[in-house]
């Protein structure tokens, strides 16, 4: 009899060994399932970097924005019957409308983002792009040049602006795939 006491232990043991060997298996697919999310959250997220890529989409969108629907032939008539004040409110819509057009189109689909943290950098970069591209493209067209006065400049400029921020704009969130 005793051999059968000592074959029943060992069973018994056996199966404890499995059944540890079991949560061990378990506890290590879960270790791996850990690893891999936080290996996911530890790189650096796609929105916190500013790459050439993003440039030239800004680049591009603000050309189109600004060459579209007649924006450069009515902004010049329009910004000859507005004043200084108006000319300086339509800067800042510009730059509000930026913002507002990132966020809802497409940083808050972004789960966890800081929205203070990125989206004023790019609207920045963006609004500065719009700029450039809106004065040198007047420029190109002839519609303002090194005699144009400032007055005259700011005014133009703040009447195709938004419309270029706008281009800028949807060409920075549609170029994100």
């Amino acid at each position: 009899m005793p051999v059968k006491k000592s074959g029943n232990v060992e069973n018994k043991l056996l199966r404890e060994e499995e059944k540890i060997e079991e949560l061990e298996r378990k506890q290590l697919e879960s270790l791996k399932a850990l690893r891999e999310e936080v290996r996911k959250d530890v790189g650096p997220h796609p929105l916190t970097r500013i790459t050439r890529a993003d440039i030239v989409r800004s680049f591009i969108g603000a050309l189109i924005g600004t060459v579209g629907h007649f924006a450069f032939f009515y902004g010049v008539e329009l910004a000859e019957k507005i004043s200084l004040i108006r000319a300086t409110a339509l800067y800042i819509l510009a730059a509000v409308v930026a913002f507002f057009f990132m966020y809802y189109s497409g940083f808050r689909k972004v789960k966890e983002i800081k929205i203070m943290r990125f989206i004023p950098l790019r609207v920045v970069v963006v609004y500065v792009i719009s700029l450039i591209v809106v004065v040198g493209t007047l420029f190109i067209f002839g519609f303002i040049d090194e005699p144009s006065s400032f007055g005259h400049i700011y005014k133009v400029v703040s009447t195709t602006l938004i419309l270029a921020v706008l281009g800028a704009s949807t060409a920075d969130i549609l170029g994100k795939g």
